[in-house]
């Protein structure tokens, strides 16, 4: 990575700690890890361990030669790399364990890994404008928001068909994607990945609901679908910095601010709710990791 590239994610670390500062993050935050209630911690772990085991069932759909359970190790890693490391560049680890472990083609693996992305930006799309009508109905302010959503839903699904079309010919990454539907997925095949991704982020968002629960922190099942929505969205931007600190918590601090959470309240408890997911993601990356140098020793 050059140096140049880790200007923004340094900066935005830097910043990041100064509204910290700024806002005694530090001593609210002890107060929220003083407090945890381990059941619902243990509750949140559960869950966000069925995510993995889902988006392995994707893939297993893709790739049925490899199982499942090896899957959702590639998936802990693989998460952990893409949740620490920034621009989305711990993506490029799918590919590689991938072709390392199991033989499969760098480009048809990343091809899948880019089909999968979009459905899942479609199912959040859609548990996002859900959550909103809900939370609306309390705030009825709120309605621009899945108005605003769904037009533009419409507008990026209409001309990216037709960009898909346009130059199906002319570039390699638009023809491949054609090659890789037309060869590996069926109609069916879809439906199943998409059934598969929408458990995916039910699960996601339960867990999220009992973190938030975790930390006494009370907010309904859509309110935090509603508000973890924003800071999942700054993980697929070109800006995510190290461990996604600073811009996975402007996306929450946004999503909280318009239910009506003061700032301060609303980084300390977005501060917390990041902390809690790293370390979860980390504890199964582990647990992927082990598992795969076992396997690695076998071959």
């Amino acid at each position: 990575m050059k140096k140049n590239s880790l200007f923004l994610p340094t900066f935005i670390l830097i910043v990041f700690g100064y509204f910290l500062y700024r806002f005694n993050v530090f001593s609210k935050l002890k107060e929220i890890f003083e407090n945890l209630d381990p059941v619902y911690l243990i509750f949140s772990l559960f869950f966000y361990l069925f995510t993995y085991i889902f988006r392995a069932k994707r893939f297993n759909i893709i790739f049925s030669s490899i199982s499942t359970p090896d899957l959702a190790a590639v998936m802990g890693v693989h998460t952990f790399f893409n949740n620490v490391l920034p621009f989305r560049s711990g993506e490029a680890s799918f590919p590689i364990i991938l072709k390392k472990l199991f033989r499969v083609d760098a480009t048809i693996s990343s091809v899948a890994l880019l089909f999968v992305r979009i459905l899942d930006l479609i199912v959040l799309s859609l548990f996002f404008l859900v959550s909103v009508l809900f939370v609306a109905i309390g705030n009825k302010e709120l309605l621009w928001i899945p108005i605003i959503t769904i037009s533009i839903l419409f507008v990026l699904l209409y001309l990216g068909l037709k960009l898909l079309k346009r130059f199906r010919n002319r570039f390699f990454i638009v023809g491949t994607v054609f090659s890789f539907v037309q060869s590996f997925i069926s109609f069916k095949s879809v439906g199943k990945i998409f059934f598969y991704s929408f458990l995916t982020w039910l699960f996601k968002f339960v867990s999220f609901f009992f973190i938030l629960k975790a930390g006494k922190i009370d907010l309904n099942f859509f309110k935090t679908v509603f508000v973890s929505t924003f800071g999942e969205v700054t993980t697929i931007l070109p800006i995510h910095s190290f461990g996604g600190f600073g811009t996975y918590e402007a996306g929450l601090v946004g999503g909280f601010s318009l239910i009506g959470v003061k700032v301060d309240y609303a980084l300390t408890v977005a501060f917390y709710f990041h902390i809690l997911l790293l370390l979860m993601s980390g504890i199964l990356a582990l647990i992927g990791w082990f598992y795969l140098s076992k396997r690695l020793k076998r071959i």
